[in-house]
């Protein structure tokens, strides 16, 4: 019975959990030998009370007003909305924007965490976008899961009106048509950007550069992109930027398999490259405008298709002077091929760590893995902790890079 009991009280939703809370705070008080209720939650600060609430969903927040008097407009005041549909698509595109209606105009608006479903995500994001820019939204994260080919996306402009960002998320179903952004994404206070599924319109007949005109860009991360108009280079232009992030690229592919993509770095200040799972590179270049003299850390995981051998060599010439530095077995596999090619090895100037990681199924024994790393540090001077890691079983074994020597 205790179990079945403890099992109901896990599935209670947020609302209930809070008035629960509520309940536990009533103290009962003996006054003249009569007892009276003291709610103790209520006396608390309306300061420290839409803190609480701003870790709710906004729905849950909004049923907060039957609680008593002292509740029934406070949840006009949060800063913070988190909308979520729950399956009940209908009613949740009219709540939200009667929600926002009734929200006390005066108040900030600093985090807005909104989905969008069915046939009215179009019109339901316009409405909010355009809310968070006349609000001075600060931290903005859009996902949807609706279909946008063919039909204009007529809020994402409004997303570029809203100067006050200084985080966003923009993310669609990854098996659906991406979302079209801009040439440029004009956000002078963006620090952090995630994108998930968009595709970028052209500067030229074969170049995107939409980055170049957030001037304070610290972290950017984008899981599946693709261009317009078969351009085929990507520039990441941006001296500001310090973290770079990509993974499953071009995940709704126009493209053949061996289409070459290219992408040029302009960030003189990245301190850390992370190039994720399952990516497809096996034919794209990269290349750098400038040494990346800051470059503190590289994480590059290449699982399904082997990589050309000269896009190795660029690759690993761009990241020479990276201090800590995790690559995939498909990455340096064919180094000793880029030897018998005459193609020297690159000068790692500040390496101090080399992981190299072996994912099942891969059969490569210590020796092998340890002979491709020799061979990848012969014109490094420099001494530097080699661990060559197996996946699964997470068998290490460290060596010094002078050993291998």
């Amino acid at each position: 019975m205790a179990k079945k009991k403890i099992q109901r009280t896990s599935k209670r939703g947020r609302e209930e959990e809070f008035e629960s809370m509520a309940k536990k705070k009533i103290q009962r008080t003996s006054i003249g030998g009569r007892e009276e209720e003291k709610d103790g939650l209520s006396d608390l600060p309306d300061a420290v009370l839409l803190h609480i609430m701003n870790f709710m969903n906004t729905r849950d927040v909004v049923r907060t007003c039957v609680l008593s008097k002292r509740w029934k407009n406070l949840w006009k005041h949060v800063t913070t909305l988190s909308f979520s549909s729950s399956g009940k698509i209908l009613f949740y595109n009219k709540f939200v924007p009667q929600f926002l209606s009734k929200r006390d105009a005066s108040t900030s608006l600093i985090d807005l965490n909104i989905g969008a479903y069915g046939f009215n995500a179009p019109k339901l994001l316009t409405g909010i976008v355009k809310y968070a820019a006349q609000h001075h939204a600060q931290n903005l994260k859009i996902t949807t899961e609706y279909n946008f080919r063919g039909t204009p996306n007529s809020f994402v402009p409004s997303i570029f009106s809203c100067r006050s960002l200084t985080s966003l998320v923009l993310a669609t179903c990854s098996g659906d048509p991406p979302m079209e952004l801009p040439k440029s994404l004009l956000l002078p206070t963006l620090k952090t950007l995630h994108l998930s599924n968009v595709k970028f319109a052209a500067i030229d007949d074969h170049c995107v550069e939409p980055f170049s005109a957030c001037s304070v860009l610290n972290t950017l991360d984008m899981d599946g992109y693709s261009f317009c108009n078969y351009a085929d280079t990507l520039c990441v232009t941006n001296s500001n930027l310090s973290i770079l992030k990509i993974s499953n690229s071009f995940v709704y592919n126009i493209y053949p398999r061996n289409f070459k993509h290219n992408i040029i770095l302009s960030t003189p200040n990245l301190a850390s490259i992370t190039i994720g799972d399952n990516i497809i590179f096996s034919h794209d270049q990269l290349t750098s405008t400038c040494d990346l003299p800051f470059l503190e850390e590289v994480n590059i995981k290449i699982l399904n298709f082997p990589m050309d051998s000269l896009v190795v060599a660029g690759w690993l010439q761009v990241l020479s002077h990276v201090k800590r530095l995790t690559l995939s077995f498909r990455v340096l596999k064919d180094v000793p091929t880029l030897l018998t090619m005459g193609i020297q090895s690159p000068c790692f100037v500040r390496l101090e760590s080399l992981k190299m990681v072996i994912p099942n199924p891969h059969k490569v024994s210590d020796e092998e893995a340890n002979e491709i790393l020799r061979q990848l540090l012969q014109n490094s001077t420099i001494t530097a902790t080699v661990t060559v890691s197996h996946e699964i079983q997470e068998v290490r074994s460290l060596y010094h890079a002078a050993l291998l020597r």
